[in-house]
């Protein structure tokens, strides 16, 4: 971490510099988000007490990363993490987050489920690669999952996306920040 912050402080008229697992996870935070859009799910967000997030080997720091969008975004603080595969956050009402990552074949972060007591809010990937399905309800109710683009995961994209986009990156800056002590 300190390598990267000096790289960043020494070329910071220069460059913008940002993991580009920070990329990845572009879409997939977009299909999460989208949930909460209208007003009247907000109240949503302070009831989510559990979050599971699949990763495939080697994607552990993205994983760790989208959790703490996830806690930057709600004003969650970190807690010493349990295990290597188990963080815990603490709502702003004081309300214990755990947030578990579990290891499997597939996408670099193949499927993300926040639970708010009644509800799952859900986004996998779909097995034709390039879309992503998103689906709310009740863990036991037969969902009618919505698709929305995947984004593509090779790194002359991510690599494109990246440089295209240039200027600060304060929400991945405040993402890193709210998950540095357990990186």
């Amino acid at each position: 971490m300190r390598l990267v912050e000096c790289a960043q402080q020494e070329a910071k008229q220069r460059i913008v510099l940002c993991d580009l697992n920070w990329t990845r996870l572009d879409k997939i935070r977009l299909a999460l988000a989208q949930f909460f859009d209208h007003p009247a799910s907000h109240h949503r967000l302070a009831k989510i007490d559990k979050v599971n997030i699949d990763f495939a080997p080697d994607f552990r720091s993205t994983a760790v990363l989208f959790a703490g969008w996830l806690g930057a975004q709600l004003n969650w603080r970190a807690e010493k993490a349990k295990s290597s595969h188990e963080l815990c956050f603490v709502g702003p009402s004081g309300r214990k987050i755990d947030v578990q990552l579990r290891e499997r074949d597939g996408q670099p972060v193949h499927e993300i489920a926040l639970t708010t007591g009644e509800i799952e809010f859900l986004v996998t990937h779909a097995k034709c690669g390039d879309l992503l399905e998103v689906s709310r309800g009740k863990p036991s109710e037969k969902r009618i999952p919505q698709l929305m683009p995947a984004g593509k995961n090779d790194l002359v994209t991510l690599m494109s996306e990246e440089l295209m986009r240039g200027g600060p990156h304060d929400v991945y800056l405040h993402a890193v920040n709210c998950v540095r002590e357990l990186l």
